[in-house]
């Protein structure tokens, strides 16, 4: 533990469990406050006690990526919380059911599904930086980091869908990089 984010203040979707969980747990092991957000609360609750009884400090918010209000109230929450979001990590996604020979090829897929899957896993993650960016442009600067997947770096047969978003998140991380490095926010 270096302390590496101490006095900082994070946002992670997703961190109910899995890579998220993890993710927030080390975030305040190196000192940072943690807003841990999941679909409902009951996982991300897990997560903040794991955090609480190790001496750290977090809370727990629901809500869905998907949903551009609860997009805007995790944000709020946080900064509420803590009074400023200097590092996020954006992680809240779906996976394809079905990958591989019992996969659905393109042709076979549901708009749908293709949409549902666009939707939380790419406009998640740009929704969840709108309001991030906004708050870290206030204070100066900040980190972003969002989860793509392999998935975003090459073909993948009977997940077009995933595929779609997840390439779809590498150009808006890059993007966003780009865009906002002059204003001391780094996105990867």
């Amino acid at each position: 533990m270096s302390g590496i984010l101490q006095g900082k203040a994070a946002l992670v979707t997703g961190g109910g469990s899995g890579l998220g969980r993890a993710t927030a747990i080390a975030m305040a092991r190196e000192g940072a406050k943690v807003a841990v957000s999941d679909l409902t609360e009951a996982p991300a609750a897990e997560t903040v006690a794991m955090i609480n009884a190790a001496g750290g400090q977090a809370i727990a918010i629901a809500g869905n990526v998907a949903v551009e209000a609860d997009v805007a109230a995790m944000v709020a929450r946080t900064v509420a919380a803590f009074g400023r979001i200097d590092c996020a990590f954006n992680n809240a996604g779906i996976s394809p059911r079905n990958v591989g020979p019992t996969g659905q090829r393109t042709h076979e897929m549901s708009r749908q599904s293709f949409d549902d899957m666009l939707f939380v896993n790419l406009t998640g993650v740009f929704m969840c930086m709108k309001y991030e960016l906004i708050e870290m442009l206030k204070t100066g600067g900040g980190a972003i980091v969002n989860t793509a997947s392999v998935a975003g770096l090459i073909g993948l047969p009977t997940a077009s869908n995933y595929v779609a978003a997840k390439h779809g998140v590498v150009g808006i991380t890059k993007t966003a990089a780009l865009e906002y490095a002059t204003d001391n926010i780094r996105v990867n």
